[in-house]
């Protein structure tokens, strides 16, 4: 299902805004994905940053999905801190606390706004093979089946099928 709605503004004040908007009236706060171009990330400065350190997510993921959040095993991942049993809301508690912090409030991951080779050549951050959740993968059912097998039993012969199919990008 897709929903959308405006907020007022342009630049920070929109962030602001969106932030304002996510925090305060949508259910759920698992995770959060923020869209953002390079030029206009670096025009926001530390406004940027300040917005994600608002966001009441437990992973915010800029230019990704936030399910890299639950595949990397340095992330945590749960839902934002203080929901109750009362108000268990997305969850209580993290789950992959690999580095064993002490009451961590969110993972942030971050990828890159083009897919390669255009990222590389406006010096961007840059993944290769194209993610694939970027718009016109065609390696996304592929790459998700042959991950879901190897996940099931993992082993080198299963991990092949994962590298062809994403290199198909």
């Amino acid at each position: 299902m897709l929903a959308w709605t405006e907020v007022p503004g342009q630049g920070a004040e929109f962030l602001r805004a969106a932030v304002a908007f996510a925090n305060d009236s949508l259910s759920g706060t698992l995770g959060a994905n923020v869209v953002v171009a390079p030029r206009d990330r670096r025009a926001m400065g530390v406004e940027f940053d300040g917005a994600i350190a608002a966001l009441r997510y437990g992973c915010v993921a800029i230019n990704a999905w936030t399910g890299v959040g639950f595949l990397l095993p340095g992330a945590t991942w749960g839902a934002f801190p203080g929901h109750t049993p009362a108000d268990v809301g997305s969850g209580v508690g993290v789950v992959h606390n690999g580095h064993l912090l002490a009451g961590p409030e969110r993972s942030v991951v971050t990828g890159p706004f083009r897919p390669f080779p255009r990222s590389v050549l406006r010096g961007e951050l840059s993944l290769f093979p194209k993610p694939p959740w970027f718009s016109g993968s065609r390696s996304g059912t592929a790459t998700g089946r042959a991950l879901t097998w190897y996940a099931a039993a993992p082993s080198w012969r299963r991990l092949v099928p994962v590298l062809l199919a994403a290199f198909r990008a």
